[in-house]
């Protein structure tokens, strides 16, 4: 079977509220540019308050005074994220900068498709849960919004370079080869290993003839690729036991109704689940 051809990667965006949490994205995204030499754009976005009747008469100055200050701002946490760079090793990266005023996920979508990203890269935060410690609700937006994918880095992710193991989880359809394909493109970039896993946690029926039949329907992969089948009473303590000792980096999965994704996060888990299931998680689009 034939190679699965490399798609370069052009360009990154990386949207930031300088947070610690952004701090922490922002590494991800400076090893990708590096390891892809893409061309890596920084967006701010910002919304200004509604004003009341009774300062009619300066919401003009009081608008242009927050500007400025928001201006100021913004050239400072630049300067530092090139002092954070710089102190990773990673200084001669360069990066383009923008300050948009405006509703976060819209603005962070929209730029996206003006610039024609191939991935955004964010942080993410949440005070519990899974679900929020992965998805907080902007990143959730971004995600069901944009048509690329996107790496979200939850609060305790430590940056790992290099990236060794891509976890994609599969309910071995033929629909989700193609995600399998842009997980494939993603994980060469880093000469990483890919481990396609399915988690049967019902027990309902076999699912090793579906993951043969899956395995031959995809292409050849430049890529290291293990299938498994886990299985397992819940799914989540099985997906917290798999990615202790798969020693994965990145999870992947492409979110749609009534999958492997919505099960995993559209429940409350406990905080003790959330705190080791902190790795990054790469969504991939619906087509």
């Amino acid at each position: 079977m034939e190679k699965i051809e490399q798609v370069p990667m052009k360009k990154i965006l990386f949207p930031t509220d300088f947070s610690a949490t952004a701090e922490n994205a922002f590494l991800y995204a400076l090893a990708l540019s590096r390891a892809t030499g893409a061309e890596l754009t920084l967006v701010h976005v910002y919304e200004l308050p509604e004003l009341g009747r009774s300062l009619k008469t300066t919401t003009k100055e009081v608008y242009e005074m927050m500007e400025m200050e928001s201006l100021d701002n913004f050239k400072a946490a630049v300067k530092k994220l090139h002092s954070v760079a710089e102190s990773h090793g990673m200084g001669e990266i360069e990066f383009n900068q923008a300050m948009i005023e405006g509703e976060a996920v819209y603005k962070i979508s929209r730029a996206a498709a003006e610039m024609q990203a191939d991935m955004v890269v964010m942080g993410t935060k949440g005070a519990t849960g899974l679900k929020e410690i992965f998805l907080g609700s902007i990143t959730t937006g971004v995600i069901e919004e944009c048509h690329v994918p996107v790496l979200s880095i939850p609060d305790g992710a430590s940056y790992s370079d290099p990236i060794g193991k891509v976890a994609y989880l599969t309910n071995y359809k033929p629909e989700e080869v193609k995600a399998f394909e842009s997980v494939c493109n993603f994980s060469g970039l880093f000469n990483a290993n890919v481990v396609c896993v399915h988690f049967d946690i019902s027990k309902e029926e076999d699912c090793g003839q579906e993951m043969e039949k899956w395995k031959s329907q995809i292409a050849g992969q430049q890529t290291d690729v293990e299938f498994l089948i886990e299985k397992g009473t819940n799914l989540e303590d099985a997906l917290v036991q798999f990615k202790v000792n798969h020693h994965v980096d990145i999870i992947a999965v492409q979110p749609r109704k009534k999958n492997l994704f919505t099960r995993l996060f559209s429940k409350s888990v406990s905080k003790q689940i959330a705190h080791h299931i902190q790795v990054p998680l790469l969504t991939l689009p619906v087509e």
